[in-house]
């Protein structure tokens, strides 16, 4: 594995986990930006991306389907490439 660099870019997505009560909580996407691209940067919210609802006792066990895992990746994945317009 490399070694960090202490880089960072300018604008990035934060993900949370929210119980929302009723024995499900939200998984949200938000856009960051920093000012200051480096390891200790502050992150300042920029946007709200999207969110998505979660069965508590499947999330906790880590049992979310194989489709519900990819699914969420892709979504990350996809907000950072377009973020740092990279998207063809």
């Amino acid at each position: 594995m490399e070694r960090d660099d202490g880089r960072r870019p300018a604008r990035g997505v934060l993900v949370s986990l929210l119980d929302v009560g009723g024995g499900q909580s939200r998984v949200i996407l938000d856009d960051v930006r920093s000012a200051a691209p480096r390891r200790d940067t502050s992150w300042a919210f920029d946007a709200f991306h999207t969110h998505k609802l979660l069965d508590n006792a499947r999330t906790d066990q880590m049992q979310l389907s194989d489709a519900a895992y990819r699914d969420f990746g892709i979504a990350v994945m996809a907000r950072l490439l377009a973020l740092n317009d990279r998207v063809k």
